[in-house]
């Protein structure tokens, strides 16, 4: 009896990725925000480093990399598990969280990328304890060098002032939390407060942060809104898009100020889109 193989996935080579970034657009003195899977495109030769690697080399010294790099076992929070379900992960049980330092790990979801460009030569990730951000090149101290538990929007709002990109490899607007600004402005009722453990000079502390509510309504965007300035390539088995973060966020604002439920999910166990429904 003959065994039958799966087909092994395409490998992304080095000059793939190249190519790609240049296919959408990109170039010297971009400053993009990146949200991207690894494992979504393939069998890449370099991994997570190579992305990086290619990336960085196109949009060269003068340009500027962002990305997320959450936390959530730092966070303590009432709708945990994308708010379908009352209750902390922890389960009461708050010494299961571990606190805040730099070279903690991002979630999980935020992907291979996210966590190397941590320990990317040059890098600075800053210190907050729930929503903290990473970033490369000639704008990354300005982004990261202070924060606010008040405000885990603040570094995109100082990077939009740059006209940055949008850079997303199979990852959907979901995973786009620049959106979030928009909702800031029309519906600042969905963003909560939680808490976070952190590390201080007294030892482990809890500290009051303001989190976004849920995003995986976002997608809803690209129907209801239409956005001229994207670009799309294949990059493996994955798409690419790149987007204006200007355009995406002046879309969703418009497009809540007309219909503030636009962007809810639609889920009916949903505890952060049904309580403002």
């Amino acid at each position: 009896m003959t065994e039958t193989r799966s087909p092994r996935p395409p490998r992304v080579l080095p000059d793939h990725l190249t190519e790609g970034f240049l296919k959408l657009g990109l170039s010297d003195g971009d400053s993009v925000v990146m949200h991207a899977s690894l494992s979504s495109m393939g069998l890449v030769d370099g991994g997570a480093a190579m992305v990086l690697h290619r990336l960085l080399k196109v949009i060269g010294k003068s340009g500027t990399l962002l990305m997320p790099t959450f936390t959530s076992k730092a966070r303590h929070a009432s709708t945990h598990d994308y708010y379908t379900k009352a209750g902390c992960w922890c389960q009461g049980n708050e010494n299961r969280h571990v606190p805040f330092i730099p070279e903690l790990q991002p979630d999980a979801e935020l992907g291979e990328i996210a966590f190397r460009l941590c320990s990317w030569p040059a890098s600075r990730r800053s210190g907050h304890p729930a929503f903290s951000f990473v970033a490369t090149g000639k704008s990354s101290d300005e982004l990261v060098r202070e924060y606010s538990l008040t405000d885990p929007l603040q570094p995109l709002k100082i990077f939009l002032k740059q006209a940055p990109l949008i850079l997303t490899i199979g990852a959907e607007l979901d995973s786009v939390f620049a959106i979030h600004l928009a909702e800031e402005n029309r519906v600042p009722s969905k963003f909560l407060k939680e808490r976070a453990l952190t590390v201080t000079s007294k030892g482990l502390r809890w500290v009051e942060v303001v989190a976004a509510g849920c995003s995986k309504g976002y997608p809803k965007l690209a129907g209801r809104v239409q956005l001229k300035d994207v670009h799309e390539v294949d990059m493996g088995l994955a798409k690419a898009r790149l987007y204006s973060m200007k355009e995406i966020v002046a879309g969703a604002d418009q497009l809540l100020g007309e219909d503030p439920l636009a962007l809810n999910c639609g889920r009916p166990g949903c505890l952060s889109c049904v309580s403002f429904a």
